[in-house]
């Protein structure tokens, strides 16, 4: 693996980590790279893959009526696919490479080799990465919330009740 442990131990899921759980990355994840324009999750796909991105940027958005919603650009240090290590699917969104992109990455299936074959390093990453995904949820129940309490959303769906708007 090119990566180094200085690199592994600036992103805050890796924070705390010794020189011996970033060797023992190079086991476990793979290193990838790719150009801009490059999907790496296409929405409604089957998906298993966890992506860490340790350079670039790759933007995040949602399809609906053809029309692309973005809902987050994510760069070096962050992460995604974080649900598909406990219950691979479909994905929810897609992800695109804005600029060229290396990522680290490992599937679900690796991702229990790992459990089975290092459970005291697999537990404390994985506590990490459940703290991290709380906040991200925290956060975007927070901003739904304040959406969904602006006047005008209660106003609209005040009409839709009383079948004003369709």
């Amino acid at each position: 693996m090119n990566v180094t442990f200085a690199e592994i131990s600036r992103m805050t899921l890796f924070r705390g980590f010794t020189g011996e759980f970033v060797s023992l990355l190079d086991l476990f994840f793979l290193e990838k790279n790719y150009p801009p324009e490059t999907h790496l999750i296409e929405q409604g796909q089957t998906q298993n893959t966890f992506y860490l991105v340790v350079a670039g940027e790759v933007q995040v958005y949602h399809t609906v009526d053809q029309r692309r919603i973005t809902l987050d650009s994510l760069c070096a240090g962050q992460f995604f696919g974080e649900m598909n290590l406990f219950d691979p699917g479909q994905a929810t969104a897609s992800v695109v490479a804005v600029t060229p992109v290396q990522t680290l990455e490992i599937s679900n299936e690796r991702f229990r080799f790992f459990i089975n074959s290092q459970p005291a390093l697999a537990a404390d990453f994985t506590f990490q990465l459940a703290e991290t995904v709380v906040k991200r949820f925290r956060a975007s129940n927070h901003a739904l919330m304040d959406e969904l309490c602006r006047p005008e959303a209660i106003q609209q769906a005040q009409q839709i009740d009383r079948g004003k708007l369709a």
